[in-house]
């Protein structure tokens, strides 16, 4: 029931009083609350009702529900005004538990049910009159929670003051204005209520049907969250369950049967996601979504004719091509017919942005590599994108919203004006709430630069993107392997593919995954020489002098790489005086990182004023005499300097992505390394080549015929 507004003054008996057909109505006061009951009687007797009777409520919670119980088994006439108490007293009586007005007719609705079927409908006569603040939405879901037991309204008033604080004087006459405040509420919430006495039955089964509605929906959205949930996942199974269960629970949302839908194209059960469209299609007449959804279907299937051997030529793949004309010829229309939510929206917004996505869908499309240039579906779907770029696009388009600006970057893109393309999406990418969208085409832009103008400016694009910090970096790492391993820098392509998959280890369980053959050796080759690490690390067992050697590198080169000098120093002075053999080990020796260290540092302690401090100088001078002498093997050198990068990236800034990356580098470009027992005593290096490992579960080397 509505919140009553207010009212001038009391009602006047006489013409033109809408209370004056009722005021034979007998009225039961059953009210908990003193002061209520007693603005309650006064109002009445203002009214002029004439047949009003007050009724005991009892002192607690569950007395007041078995004599609010015995009232209605006397089967009185008229109407009952309940207020209960608002708390009940637990067992053993020492805390009080608070109840609001559904948990007291629910335990009234179980005590008339012990002796009588007919409880909702002795129910039916109680309205509840209480207190509580006014929310719409609270208020609707209350009365409707109240249809459960046959009760057609509630009297919801306002929460006053109370009145305790005020001087006598004061407080009567507040106790006055309050009166008159009631007054009006209660005159018309009778007002509405009592004229609807005749049909509070079908009122009250209205509102169970849309208690029920509700509830369902709830569910419903429940399913839709819990598949969404199986989609992130990558449990496609699950989440085509869940989504059927909420078509069932709930089936007048469009949106279920679309989302169920793409889920069926993603596992490529294609009739299934056609007939969810059209069912989508069918609730909602004037969405556009369903029809395109149809129109991709269609040029999907037509891809898979196509690399099955079938002519573009063929009637049946012309069919399917016709028909996905026809569903995106629908699907723009649509699009351009849809109208603001709400008065204060601009005019055309949503429909631009609609046209917009759509026309994007179609420029990605790419069927010219498959159909040709001069196919006529070709023709028809350009046709068709000009003309929403025509919709969409003003005189200045900086000023565009950002889903124009991606759809504009995107055709530019088809178009092959890259610098356009370049500026349309990366302007899109400063709008924080289309950012992952704009950054998933500048993905896609990179792929098709790579292609067309060459690896080096797709590198560019992507390392743009990346000091943009993107949503999804896992398949910004891919692609730079692809470009890296077409510029035939494999080390660089062999970090970042291996970084795409510790971001996302489910990114190899993706079939575009191994479609690139420029990264299958690279990709082979690493993948292999990680598992060997993960194989003998289970079994190899490093002698406890090369374990405290390795652990005291790592804790030299730690302290280097995090700027801690002091510390460097004070590791090296142990060193010079207690272990110098520790400086002869070819690993230590062929350290960049150390030898740079010295280097940096030895002039500073030379030109100190401390014995020590000159004395490690020396010892620094004798080190990097022998380390400009000695040969060193390359591969080792370049070994050790990605390890310091992993070490750095670990430890320093806590990025294990980026460790992972640095160490895949360094197997590859000395895979004898593996073999080596100081690799198996790195506290560092050994656990993220384990833990990088169980990321590789899902790399499905025989898809790129890889032979171990």
């Amino acid at each position: 029931m509505k919140a009553p507004g207010h009212a001038s003054g009391p009602a006047q008996a006489g013409a033109g009083d809408p209370l004056a057909p009722y005021r034979d109505t007998p009225i039961h006061l059953f009210i908990h609350d003193r002061m209520l009951r007693e603005q309650l009687r006064v109002i009445f007797s203002a009214l002029k009702f004439s047949l009003v009777e007050e009724h005991a409520t009892g002192g607690g919670y569950l007395e007041s529900v078995k004599l609010l119980a015995q009232l209605l088994l006397q089967q009185k006439q008229g109407l009952i005004l309940v207020n209960p108490p608002q708390a009940a007293v637990s067992q053993g009586g020492k805390v009080r538990v608070a109840k609001d007005i559904t948990d007291f007719f629910a335990s009234l609705k179980v005590l008339l049910g012990k002796g009588r079927r007919e409880e909702k409908a002795m129910m039916s006569k109680c309205v509840p009159v209480f207190q509580d603040i006014q929310f719409p939405q609270k208020r609707e879901l209350t009365i409707l929670q109240l249809a459960k037991y046959g009760i057609a309204g509630a009297f919801i008033l306002n929460k006053q003051e109370a009145l305790g604080s005020l001087s006598p004087q004061l407080r009567k006459i507040r106790m006055q204005e309050q009166v008159m405040e009631r007054f009006h509420e209660l005159r018309e919430y009778l007002q509405e209520f009592l004229p609807q006495l005749a049909g509070a039955k079908e009122m009250v089964q209205e509102r169970l049907e849309e208690l029920e509605l509700s509830e369902r929906k709830a569910k419903a959205d429940a399913m839709c969250r819990e598949a969404e949930r199986a989609r992130e996942a990558r449990d496609w199974e699950r989440a085509v369950l869940c989504y059927k269960r909420a078509i069932d629970l709930y089936p007048q949302d469009p949106l279920a049967y679309l989302e169920s839908g793409r889920v069926y194209v993603r596992l490529k059960k294609y009739p299934r996601a056609l007939l969810r469209f059209a069912q989508a299609e069918e609730l909602a007449v004037t969405m556009p979504e369903p029809n395109k959804e149809i129109g991709m279907v269609r040029v999907l299937q037509v891809r898979e004719r196509l690399d099955q051997g079938d002519s573009p030529t063929n009637p049946e793949v012309l069919e399917l091509l016709n028909e996905a004309v026809a569903n995106f010829e629908i699907a723009l229309e649509k699009a351009r017919q849809i109208k603001p939510l709400t008065a204060d929206e601009e005019e055309g917004k949503r429909s631009r942005e609609a046209v917009a996505r759509i026309a994007a869908e179609l420029v990605k499309l790419d069927l010219k590599s498959v159909l040709g240039k001069t196919h006529p579906v070709v023709r028809a779907l350009g046709s068709l994108a000009r003309k929403a770029i025509e919709d969409v696009a003003p005189q200045d388009v900086d000023q565009l919203p950002a889903p124009h600006l991606i759809f504009l970057g995107l055709a530019a893109l088809d178009s092959q004006q890259f610098e356009e393309a370049d500026r349309l999406l990366f302007r899109a990418a400063a709008d924080k709430e289309y950012f992952q969208e704009a950054c998933d085409e500048i993905i896609y832009m990179g792929a098709v630069v790579r292609k067309a103008l060459g690896a080096a400016k797709a590198l560019d694009i992507y390392h743009r993107l990346l000091k943009l910090d993107p949503p999804r970096k896992a398949p910004v790492y891919y692609n730079l392997a692809v470009a890296y391993c077409v510029e035939k820098r494999e080390l660089d392509g062999a970090g970042a593919i291996i970084q795409a998959v510790y971001l996302d280890p489910s990114l190899p369980e993706e079939g575009a995954f191994y479609k690139n053959a420029q990264v299958h050796d690279v990709l082979g080759q690493t993948v292999a020489l990680l598992l060997e690490i993960d194989r003998r690390g289970r079994k190899f067992m490093p002698q406890e002098v090369t374990c405290k050697a390795v652990s005291l590198q790592e804790d030299l080169e730690k302290a280097i790489l995090a700027g801690q000098d002091t510390r460097a120093m004070r590791l090296l002075w142990h060193v010079a005086t207690q272990l110098p053999e520790f400086m002869e080990r070819e690993h230590v020796a062929a350290s960049k990182t150390i030898t740079e260290f010295m280097q940096r540092t030895v002039g500073v302690l030379a030109a100190s004023a401390k014995q020590a401090s000159r004395e490690l100088a020396a010892f620094f001078n004798r080190q990097l005499a022998v380390r400009a002498e000695g040969k060193y093997n390359k591969r080792l050198i370049a070994f050790l300097r990605y390890k310091s990068q992993a070490l750095r990236a670990l430890e320093v800034e806590q990025d294990p992505a980026t460790a992972a990356s640095c160490l895949a580098k360094a197997v590859l470009c000395h895979p004898d390394m593996v073999k080596a027992a100081e690799l198996y005593a790195s506290p560092s290096m050994l656990p993220l080549a384990k833990e990088l490992c169980s990321r590789l579960q899902a790399v499905n080397l025989e898809k790129i015929g890889w032979k171990q």
